[in-house]
Parts: C-alpha cells; sequence; structure tokens
C-alpha cells in the first residue's frame, strides 16, 4: 500500500498536481510585517499591495507571484531574491538593490526604477513598459524579450525624495547603465534611452521603433 502511495504522489507530482514547491509561511509575513526584515523568508504568492516596505531587508527572499503592485520598496534590499512572476505594477523602487534577481516575467511596468541597481538580474520576459529608469543600472542584465515599450527617463518629484542612505544631491542620473546587457529581442519601441550607456550590450532583433537613442554611448 505504502508503494502505490508513493508512486501515486510522484505521478501526481510529474502531472502538476501536487506542487511540492515552497508555499508562503504565514510566520514569515508577519516576521516582515513586524520587522520590515525577512532575508530569506519564503513569501512566494503573498498579498503585500499598497504596503510600506521602504528599506525592507528581503535578501534573497522567495517572493514569486507575489503582489507588490502599488507597493513602496525605495531602497529595499532585494539582491538575489526570486521575484519571478510577482508584480510591482506601479511600485516605487527608487534606488532598490536587485542586483543577481530573478525577474523573469515579472511586471514593472509603470514602476519607479530610478536609482535602482538591478546588475546581472534576470529579467527575461520583463514587462517594463512605462517604466522609468533614471539612472537605474541593468549592467550585464538579462533583458532577453523583455519589454521596455514607452519606458522613460522622468525625474518627476524625485528631487523631493530624501533617502535613508542620503540625498540624491550629486547623484548622476543622467542616463541608464544597460553595458553588456542582453536586449536580445526585448521590445524598445518609444523608450527614452538618451545618453544611456549601452557598450557591449547585445541587440540582435531588437525593436527600437522610436526608441530614443540620443547620445547613447556604444
Amino acid at each position: 500500500m505504502k508503494l502505490v502511495i508513493a508512486a501515486t504522489a510522484i505521478l501526481l507530482m510529474k502531472v502538476g498536481l501536487v506542487n511540492p514547491a515552497i508555499a508562503l509561511d504565514p510566520a514569515h509575513l508577519k516576521q516582515l510585517q513586524d520587522t520590515n526584515n525577512c532575508q530569506g523568508c519564503d513569501l512566494s504568492d503573498a498579498q503585500l499591495t499598497g504596503m510600506d516596505l521602504s528599506g525592507a531587508n528581503l535578501e534573497g527572499a522567495n517572493l514569486q507571484g507575489a503582489n507588490l503592485s502599488d507597493t513602496n520598496l525605495n531602497e529595499a534590499n532585494l539582491i538575489r531574491a526570486n521575484l519571478t512572476q510577482a508584480n510591482f505594477n506601479n511600485s516605487s523602487l527608487i534606488a532598490a538593490k536587485l542586483h543577481g534577481a530573478n525577474l523573469t516575467k515579472a511586471n514593472l511596468s509603470e514602476a519607479n526604477l530610478s536609482l535602482a541597481g538591478m546588475v546581472i538580474a534576470n529579467l527575461t520576459n520583463a514587462d517594463l513598459s512605462g517604466a522609468n529608469l533614471v539612472g537605474a543600472n541593468l549592467e550585464s542584465a538579462d533583458l532577453t524579450g523583455a519589454n521596455l515599450q514607452d519606458a522613460r527617463q522622468s525625474i518627476g518629484k524625485l528631487g523631493q525624495i530624501t533617502l535613508q542612505e542620503g540625498s540624491l544631491a550629486g547623484i548622476d542620473i543622467a542616463g541608464i547603465n544597460l553595458r553588456g546587457a542582453n536586449l536580445t529581442d526585448a521590445d524598445l519601441t518609444g523608450a527614452n534611452l538618451s545618453a544611456s550607456d549601452l557598450g557591449g550590450a547585445k541587440l540582435d532583433n531588437a525593436i527600437l521603433f522610436k526608441a530614443n537613442l540620443v547620445n547613447t554611448r556604444r
């Protein structure tokens, strides 16, 4: 009987009826709410819409499928976090640390990623349409198939914000650092990449219709 049960469980996992993947840990969610520190926590599929998580430490956390729309993540530490298919629509990620994060198929449409650090981040098939990328660092990031349509560089109200790690005075926010980034098959329709660093970037089959590439560095 035990062999039958085990065989059935294996079969169900193979066809996807049983998902052995890590799931949201309620204790981890409470830890985040109480301390703003949940390094390595499991918050997959968590509903975090509209929360103030500025400065939160979520390094290495699992936020796969989490809903973070309209959330304040300014200066949050999301280094090496699993953000696959997470929803960041209209969220503020000013100066957030996303180095090495997995953002495959993440929704970052209309998000404010000004000064965000995304070095070697995986943004394969991510939606960055309408995102604010002024001063963002996407060096060596993988943007294969990503949607950057109408992504923009707009300072807007950035000057009114004081960050925990210092003011914005003197920070160079002239353009996006895409040096060495993989933009193969990316949709850059109407994107404003003026004064950006595209040195060594791969643009094979990228759609550049009406993209602003004035003063870019190659």
